[in-house]
């Protein structure tokens, strides 16, 4: 049974049909659910079409793919594989030699069960929200679609990362006053030396990186770097279309959002980041004796960023109608009943492997590598737990 029926489910289903593995993939909703429902209008994915081994588009590549692209190619997958949509996994419970997965529709059993309805679909939104004033709408990234959605006025963005700084960037191109509460963030130009700067990192092996090869275990919390897909984005170029910065959201008190840090402090961190990543390209290209445009031809974001006067915004004064939450999600398996968390009530594993004989994740992050939360690492991720069913299936 492999629950979630997502690019990573899929990609598990492809490789257990492959195989001959009889199995059944459920889905609470539609294929590609996330995707149809959470992600806006103008959504690009951020790798180019080359890490995207999950979406077999074709040999027809091109750079990037939109959020309706990416759910037609989902939906056309799914239909040769076994596939029950609209059916909602209520309870997994252990039996002797497998598992009871209760559904509206009615109990199945299964011998194994793999986990793929994700741990970043569930949005996220600080406490705080209950203390910003009412006439102000709130929606988190999740809701957001385009700026024709939202009332009349300026938008107050909360969150620096991926979401809320193109979302900044998708208001401000269609004329909002925006103001965006940045964090620290890297960045990566779409284009470093003739290529996609996210391709040089596979062959750096940055994305193959395991928990085990960093320097510090905290490393995984931090955010991936600032880009967009097809283009490069960072607070730079964001300040340059007029988006105006303001530190890290810290509080809400009605009309009053408070911040802290510098938003000129975190564009210099996103360029030191964005430099410890570039001598990574540039060691390898230079070893690896590869023919490539010159360093000094890289296009740099130019203008400066500048700090806002004080540390608070007044939405009032700012005419802002309203703030999105561009915080982040999370996930929920308490429908599984099976001690899955260890002490600290974080997710255990030893890769794909849940600390329950019979489970496996897929597309959560870091499981393997860097890589097992994007595309570009699901369907290694997906043969490594195929491996592991036929296994346990001749136990």
């Amino acid at each position: 049974m492999v629950v979630g029926a997502g690019a990573a489910g899929l990609a598990v289903s492809r490789c257990l049909a492959e195989v001959g593995v009889e199995h059944l993939v459920l889905e609470r909703h539609d294929v590609a659910d996330t995707w149809r429902s959470q992600r806006w209008d103008s959504f690009t994915l951020n790798t180019p079409d080359s890490m995207n081994d999950g979406l077999h588009a074709g040999p027809d590549l091109r750079t990037t793919r939109s959020r309706d692209e990416v759910v037609q190619l989902l939906a056309e997958q799914a239909q040769a594989l076994p596939v029950r949509t609209h059916t909602p996994v209520t309870a997994v419970d252990s039996i002797p030699k497998g598992f009871l997965v209760a559904t509206p529709d009615g109990t199945l059993t299964a011998r194994t069960l793999v986990l793929a309805a994700g741990l970043r679909n569930v949005p996220r939104v600080p406490a705080q929200a209950k203390r910003v004033a009412p006439r102000v709408h709130q929606l988190h990234t999740a809701d957001y679609r385009s700026a024709s959605q939202l009332p009349d006025g300026a938008v107050l963005v909360v969150g620096g990362g991926q979401s809320g700084c193109q979302i900044a960037e998708d208001l401000s191109l269609a004329g909002r006053t925006v103001y965006l509460s940045t964090s620290r963030v890297g960045r990566i130009p779409w284009l470093y030396r003739g290529r996609e700067s996210l391709v040089w990192l596979v062959d750096c092996g940055f994305w193959d990186q395991s928990p085990h090869d960093l320097p510090d275990p905290a490393d995984m919390e931090l955010t991936i770097p600032l880009l967009a897909g097809g283009r490069s984005l960072d607070l730079r170029i964001l300040s340059g279309l007029g988006v105006r910065l303001v530190g890290r959201f810290i509080s809400a008190d009605g009309e009053t959002i408070g911040f802290e840090g510098s938003p000129s402090a975190y564009a210099a961190q996103a360029d030191e980041a964005w430099a410890r990543l570039r001598n990574l390209v540039d060691h390898h290209i230079e070893e690896q004796g590869i023919v490539a445009p010159d360093p000094a031809t890289e296009r740099r974001p130019s203008g400066p960023v500048q700090d806002p006067d004080t540390a608070t915004l007044d939405l009032r004064a700012a005419d802002v109608t309203t703030l999105i939450w561009s915080t982040g999600f999370t996930g929920d398996l308490s429908w599984v009943h099976l001690p899955l968390l260890g002490p600290t009530g974080r997710l255990e594993h030893d890769g794909c492997t849940a600390p329950w004989p019979g489970v496996w994740y897929v597309g959560f992050p870091w499981l393997t590598r860097r890589c097992s939360g994007i595309f570009y690492g699901f369907s290694r991720d997906a043969r490594s737990i195929v491996h592991a069913v036929l296994h346990e299936l001749d136990r």
